[in-house]
């Protein structure tokens, strides 16, 4: 019995656990939360994942206290408030996307992404980049930034 509460309170002192298998609550396939979350961002339908798009997403819906930086809670919530997807999985998105593991999404974080994403080194991040890089997050748990 001793044991058990150790290893409860060993998991509520050291953090969450998180899971990179994606379950939605509307059973959407990854490849269809992808396409909405490419929807919301792209909303020029240019094609390129501009970062001002990007920031204006994350800034309107994330920043819940419009202070500039989007804590984990924040994101959690609203992402599986708005895509449905299980809060285990959001939490293992934040992680991928806080580029500098400082428990916050900032500018800084978006722009190291982008430089992640921007697999032709061509400046922009197209439709096709940023579909590889999610349905990837999605369907192949990558661990790490970019990797």
């Amino acid at each position: 019995m001793i044991a058990f509460l150790v290893l409860i309170g060993s998991v509520a002192v050291y953090g969450k656990h998180y899971s990179c298998i994606h379950t939605n609550h509307d059973q959407l396939l990854p490849s269809q939360v992808v396409s909405n979350v490419i929807a919301d961002i792209d909303k020029d339908g240019d094609g390129i994942v501009e970062p001002t798009e990007v920031q204006a997403e994350f800034v309107a819906r994330y920043d819940v206290d419009k202070n500039g930086s989007i804590t984990e809670d924040e994101f959690v919530t609203q992402w599986h408030r708005h895509y449905l997807d299980v809060r285990n999985f959001v939490g293992y998105l934040f992680h991928n996307f806080d580029v500098n593991n400082d428990m916050s999404l900032t500018d800084s974080d978006l722009v190291a992404l982008s430089k992640n994403l921007d697999t032709d080194g061509n400046g922009e991040i197209s439709i096709a980049e940023f579909r590889t890089y999610m349905v990837n997050l999605y369907t192949n748990c990558v661990t790490a930034h970019g990797n």
